[in-house]
């Protein structure tokens, strides 16, 4: 009598889960292409000043959360320029998508979205990376430099008189190097200077810029990377001026 007691309950139990409905999660992690898909409403990112100015461009990887409406409730940098990070970020809050159904029922979604930023004002410069031809192997793969067709030279393509370049491609061009002295008055400061810096056919530094650092280490950093000497940049064999950034640290004396 029990064995049979105990059956029944058994094909009760998989009667029952065989007809239950499947049980839909609470969230779920949907690929940045198929969710590009259900964008409704899409702020594009105000480009910041400073980084017009150092000629900064290129791409931002953000990790985002959707409600079940479809609002955007949380957003973080994955990667990309500090510079360009929060007008990315502060763009992409503001972004609409459809609801996401998952068995006929809206779900939370976690995604990639990636906001692109490219100075309209200099098409022949290219987002950072290196350029074919030019690369320094470990240092950083190639991104993109837009080269247009010379229509006096059919089947040529026109070299752009300037081209942006990543740090570590421009550190395996470096051939010249002077170390910074640290000053007096900050010899208990210590940290890193970042540049943005100009360097013509030759390979000499032309034009540097601050970009951030201690104002009392700056100058020291400006006046040793003014010194320095590159190997010239190629594009299809021909030299041009690269933009890139140099960072210069600064360490305590032990």
């Amino acid at each position: 009598m029990k064995r049979k007691l105990v059956t029944a309950i058994l094909v009760l139990a998989i009667c029952g889960a065989a007809t239950a409905e499947p049980v839909t999660p609470d969230r779920v992690r949907v690929g940045a292409e198929l969710m590009s898909t259900l964008v409704v409403t899409k702020v594009a990112p105000i480009y910041p000043a400073e980084a017009k100015q150092a000629h900064v461009q290129g791409t931002v990887t953000l990790r985002v959360e959707i409600s079940k409406a479809g609002d955007v409730e949380y957003v973080k940098l994955i990667s990309g320029h500090p510079m360009l990070a929060p007008a990315a970020i502060e763009a992409v809050k503001h972004w609409k998508y459809k609801p996401y159904l998952l068995n006929g029922e809206a779900v939370k979604v976690e995604t990639t979205v990636t906001v692109n930023f490219t100075l309209a004002d200099e098409p022949q410069t290219g987002v950072v990376g290196s350029v074919p031809g030019n690369s320094v192997a470990g240092k950083g793969g190639v991104n993109s430099v837009v080269i247009p067709v010379d229509p006096g030279k059919p089947g040529r393509a026109a070299v752009p008189q300037r081209a942006r370049v990543s740090q570590n491609v421009a550190e395996g061009l470096l051939i010249h190097k002077v170390q910074p002295e640290h000053p007096g008055d900050a010899a208990r400061i210590q940290g890193k200077v970042l540049l943005s810096a100009t360097i013509d056919k030759e390979g000499n530094v032309a034009n540097l810029r601050l970009i951030s650092g201690h104002p009392m280490l700056a100058p020291a950093a400006i006046e040793a990377v003014r010194q320095w000497k590159f190997r010239p940049y190629l594009l299809n064999g021909e030299a041009v001026e690269i933009e890139t950034t140099v960072a210069v640290n600064f360490d305590l004396l032990k």
